[in-house]
């Protein structure tokens, strides 16, 4: 089991909903030459994708991506507000 995590791929027991295995029946079906496994681990890394490529959101407030090397300070928004 040892050298199954070292080159990636682990054997497990899973519980899937029903659609899940259905979408990964078909993409198997489309492929031919992809394993049920293999069709859930891409499905579950483009999940991963989407999801770390999401801004985060606090207490509903959604975060918008920051610039690198660019600081708003409170003055700035200060000076920003008074201008209006």
């Amino acid at each position: 089991m040892r050298d199954a995590a070292i080159l990636g791929a682990v054997r497990t027991t899973l519980e899937l909903d029903a659609r899940v295995l259905a979408a990964a029946r078909a993409r198997v079906y489309e492929r031919r030459s992809v394993s049920i496994g293999a069709a859930i681990s891409e499905f579950a890394l483009k999940g991963l994708a989407v999801e770390s490529s999401a801004p985060p959101a606090t207490s509903g407030l959604v975060l918008l991506p920051t610039v690198p090397g660019h600081m708003i300070t409170d003055e700035m928004v200060a000076e920003a507000l008074n201008s209006e």
